[in-house]
């Protein structure tokens, strides 16, 4: 198969679908899980204001949860296989992932149950890709283009966290009474990821041998003896935290005190990623030709 002439073009098409669809699934299932309560809570005041954040916030948990434990294993998989495998394989997965959902909406289009497994399995879906992903660049790019090409990377997931965002609400809500509509659009970007992955340029497996003890062993290591790494992940978990609280707080306050219909609830989520992408190319331009430690909260904070 012929390389393409921009080596990142792929992944980042790959990348930017996934994303999307990630955040539009999730706030997709948040929304059920809202509508779910409200016969019994109404759609307004202190109760409904509760079940929603505690209904959301399950959902959002359901979906990071996954990125936590399986994160580690993950980067074992992505070094014991060709990261453009990997990525091909995730890929695959997504598309059955959604066809999936699509079906649960189909057979019971009011249901949150288990679309929210299948949010969990997308956590997983994401925890699997990350390490392909980002691993990859310093293997298809050369040193002086790291800083920029993760700048490329970020970027694009910025943009497709925010239209994913916005887009999820307004799928659902011009579904109408065919929720299940939604699920058929999002497989659909699903499979033409899965078909831009098959464009990522080869690379060889990274390593042979070593397991996730052998992993947490290095990793650990790493910690121990570089402080600014320390403080780089100390940042990337404070801005993972920050992210994910406010944007709990954001949908709540725009379904329980704004009143806003499904199609603009993503809108003020969106604005939140406007500020985040902003800051992923102001960390890329900082960076300039170096890979700079510095500038790793900011483009990290809100990716998935």
């Amino acid at each position: 198969m012929s390389q393409p002439t921009h080596p990142l073009r792929g992944l980042l098409v790959a990348q930017f679908l996934g994303a999307f669809n990630d955040n539009a699934w999730k706030l997709i299932v948040a929304l059920l899980a809202i509508r779910a309560i409200a016969p019994e809570v109404g759609t307004s005041g202190p109760a409904f204001e509760a079940a929603a954040q505690r209904q959301t916030t399950m959902a959002f948990f359901v979906f990071a949860l996954p990125l936590m434990l399986v994160s580690i294993p993950a980067g074992v998989l992505a070094d014991r296989l060709s990261k453009r495998t990997v990525i091909i394989m995730i890929k695959a997965l997504e598309v059955c992932l959604m066809t999936g959902g699509t079906i649960a909406l189909l057979v019971h289009p009011s249901g949150w149950v288990f679309p929210l497994v299948v949010l969990g399995l997308m956590g997983v879906h994401s925890a699997l890709f990350s390490p392909a992903k980002y691993g990859i660049l310093p293997e298809i790019l050369p040193h002086e283009r790291l800083s920029s090409g993760n700048g490329l990377l970020v970027m694009w997931t910025q943009v497709a966290i925010i239209s994913g965002t916005v887009a999820g609400g307004a799928f659902l809500d011009w579904a109408g009474e065919a929720p299940w509509t939604t699920g058929v659009v999002l497989t659909v970007l699903a499979g033409l990821g899965f078909i831009a992955s098959w464009t990522v340029p080869q690379v060889r497996p990274a390593r042979s041998e070593g397991g996730i003890a052998t992993t947490v062993k290095i990793a650990w290591g790493a910690l121990r003896s570089d402080r600014i790494l320390r403080l780089a992940v100390l940042g990337a978990v404070f801005f993972w935290t920050i992210a994910s609280l406010v944007g709990q707080d954001i949908l709540i306050y725009g379904k329980a005190v704004l009143g806003l219909r499904d199609r603009a609830v993503g809108l003020p989520l969106g604005i939140l990623g406007v500020g985040t992408a902003a800051g992923a190319i102001l960390a890329g331009k900082l960076s300039a030709a170096k890979a700079e430690m510095s500038c790793v909260g900011s483009s990290h904070s809100m990716r998935k």
